[in-house]
């Protein structure tokens, strides 16, 4: 199968993602995608400012786990997974745990791009 789809971030308002079920690895692996940051920010922690880069996110062993509703080892493990098989880059210490999503910026295409790749798409279809 080839091709990308766009999935929005409001899929997490929907009745279907707030499930009280555990998550599977296959939903855990798009929440991280849905809370990645879709562009550079600073972000205040302690008595100081993070910058967070496109394609990543701040967050602890501790919040996914209640997030998932998984214990704090299996997190560490996932995580552990999906970065020996170069799907996430990882930088932990005692309070924080920031994760890259590798390759973000080569699928998720800037709106400015979406806006044109929709235009192409209008034309073809004649709408």
């Amino acid at each position: 199968m080839e091709g990308w789809i766009s999935i929005h971030r409001q899929i997490k308002d929907n009745w279907i993602w707030k499930s009280n079920e555990p998550f599977d690895k296959r939903s855990a692996w798009i929440d991280l995608l849905l809370s990645v940051n879709h562009k550079n920010r600073k972000i205040p922690f302690e008595n100081d400012f993070i910058e967070i880069e496109r394609g990543q996110v701040l967050t602890s062993i501790k919040q996914l786990s209640e997030k998932w509703k998984w214990s704090r080892h299996k997190v560490s493990n996932f995580l552990d997974q999906l970065e020996q098989d170069t799907m996430i880059v990882q930088v932990r210490d005692a309070r924080k745990t920031l994760i890259s999503i590798v390759n973000y910026n080569i699928y998720q295409v800037a709106n400015e791009k979406k806006d044109i790749v929709s235009d192409i798409v209008r034309d073809r279809l004649g709408t």
